[in-house]
This record gives structure tokens, sequence and C-alpha cells, in this order.
């Protein structure tokens, strides 16, 4: 019985072998062919390669691209030119006067829509004061008085104020009243309520330049605005909406 498996172990192996060659091949028994015919397709066949001569190439003008042909029913003129790219140009801090002044120019140079005057108003401001002090002395001596009343101060140096002191800056007349109340009964004797800054409208010019040939309207604006620049907007500040003039009040 052993030798029975054996001998069927043994031709089993034999025909796998025989298999496994492709010797049965021929009669329809076999394992499937590998084969990559791209890649044969992809070969070189020196025999069919040509060494060309000097004459036989082409001039570089029949090897240049050609120029695309205009559209069906548009002649070459007729195909719109490609779109300058737009520059955003900005003037800050302009007040009124200058505002009305830029109006005409503005009109007369750009289309509408190409210019915003961006209007933002700054409120009126009161300020609890104690000053001007035109001696040293004196003004060393206020500063020591508050320090030993445990008054918050802040030194001034514009030169509507200055020298003195700030005990506060509000937005109501009222409430710097009511600040100034609440010093005196801290001790304090010479403050008093003094306006700030009145009410002011401030405007911001922005500008769309889409051609060169609006240079000569900006140097106009320039010259028009001696004192103030022009700069290219931020980027991440867009355009306003267009319009000749836009109000902005502050929250």
């Amino acid at each position: 019985m052993l030798r029975l498996v054996v001998m069927v172990l043994l031709v089993l192996n034999l025909g796998y072998y025989t298999w496994g060659q492709g010797w049965l091949l021929a009669y329809g028994w076999g394992p499937s062919q590998q084969r990559e015919p791209q890649r044969m397709a992809q070969q070189v066949h020196p025999e069919t390669i040509t060494v060309l001569g000097s004459n036989d190439i082409a001039p570089a003008s029949e090897l240049a691209p050609q120029p695309t042909a205009s559209p069906v029913g548009l002649a070459s003129s007729d195909v719109p030119a490609p779109r300058e790219s737009t520059v955003c140009w900005q003037m800050a801090d302009l007040d009124a006067q200058q505002a009305d002044k830029l109006r005409p120019l503005l009109k007369a140079s750009f289309p509408e829509g190409a210019w915003v005057l961006d209007e933002t108003r700054l409120p009126a401001r009161w300020m609890v004061y104690m000053g001007k002090y035109t001696q040293a002395e004196d003004l060393a001596k206020k500063r020591d008085q508050l320090n030993q009343l445990k008054v918050p101060f802040s030194p001034l140096n514009n030169t509507v104020f200055s020298p003195g002191f700030s005990l506060g800056v509000f937005s109501s007349e009222d409430a710097a009243n009511g600040a100034l109340q609440d010093v005196i009964r801290r001790g304090v004797r010479s403050a008093k309520v003094v306006q700030e800054r009145p009410d002011i409208l401030h405007y911001r010019l922005h500008l769309s330049v889409v051609s060169a040939a609006d240079q000569a309207a900006l140097n106009a604006i320039k010259a028009a605005m001696p004192g103030k620049t022009l700069d290219i907007c931020p980027a991440t500040t867009p355009m306003p909406a267009a319009s000749a003039s836009v109000t902005k009040s502050p929250p």
C-alpha cells in the first residue's frame, strides 16, 4: 500500500513539473503566459532610423507655432484685448475742505464707481484737565499732589493743553462732569472739564486705477493735496461699495 502511494505522488509531481515547464502547451495544457506587448511596441528599431543632413532640416519659421485663428465671425481687430490689472490707491485723513476740493477733480478724471470718499465721523470728547503750568515747579508740585491723593493721571504732550495733566477722557460732557465731582471729593481742587476734541468728519479716498493713462490724473490729485500721500490699499482691505460718498458712523 505504501508503495502505491509513493508511485502516485511521483506521477503527480512529474505531471506538475511537465505542466509548469510548458511542455504540454501544444496539447492545450499549461500555465498562462505573462507578456507585455506594450513594452514590445515601444522598443526602438534601429533599422528604421534615418540620419538627416543639414539640407533636410525644416526652416525655423516652419517649426514656429502659428497664431490661433480668430473666432468665427470676428475679425482680429474685434477680439477683446486682455484687461489691465486694477490697482487700489488710498489717501487717508482728509478733512471736509480737502474732500470738497477733490470731488470735482475725481469726477472729471475718473468714471463713476472708480472712486469712493469714505466718510468717518469722530465724535467730540471731553477731558478732566489740570493745567497749563508754565513753571516747572508748579508742574512738579501738582504731580506730587496727585500721587499723594492716588488719583490716576496722564501727562499731556499736545500743544493745546501741554504742560498739564489729564485725569480722564470721556465721550460726553455729562460723564466728564461726573468724573470731576469724583476727583474733587478725593481732594483735587484745580481740575476742570474741557472739550478735548470737537466733532470732526474725516474722509478716506479709495481709487481704482485701471490704465497707465490715469497716471497724469494721479499726479494731479497729489499736487492738489500737498502733505498727503497716495498709498496702495492693503491687500486685506477691499474697495468699498462704488459711490461718490459713503458715510460711516462709529458704534
